[in-house]
């Protein structure tokens, strides 16, 4: 009977966001004098995070994880800034829920990864190949809120 109680329990806290590889977070941009809150999921175990704005509008919410990996979620007023270099004669473009993403492997065999939607990007760079799935479930789940 307690062996069951606890196989029933397992069970239930096994779906419980705390044994999740996630946190749930909120993230605010402002565009036209209004704040913009989005709900997002990032990877567990980031060292530190933060805002940073400039002065063209950009807004950029960054993560930053042990090994020197870095999320980030970003409302643009001036698209053609980047947040990390690309090689586009080496790097194609894909499309994925009606966006624009790039994604490849930088010189030290880590994983970057950028996605452009509108006035938004999303993307990250320096992840191990063990973990870009986590990571690219966090930018899918941001991509999939804002085409709501």
């Amino acid at each position: 009977m307690r062996l069951m109680a606890f196989c029933i329990l397992i069970t239930v806290c096994n779906s419980c966001f705390l044994f999740s590889d996630f946190r749930k977070k909120q993230i605010s941009f402002s565009q036209d004098q209004q704040n913009h809150t989005l709900k997002i999921r990032v990877p567990k175990k980031f060292n530190k995070s933060e805002m940073i704005s400039d002065s063209f509008g950009n807004q950029v919410k960054y993560y930053y994880y042990p090994g020197g990996s870095v999320l980030y979620f970003a409302y643009l007023k001036d698209t053609s800034t980047q947040l990390q270099p690309i090689n586009y004669d080496m790097n194609v473009e894909r499309e994925l829920y009606h966006t624009i993403y790039f994604k490849g492997l930088d010189s030290s065999k880590h994983y970057w990864r950028e996605t452009r939607f509108g006035n938004y990007k999303a993307g990250y760079k320096n992840v191990d190949e063990d973990a870009d799935g986590m990571f690219d479930s966090s930018i899918n789940y941001f991509t999939l809120r804002m085409m709501r």
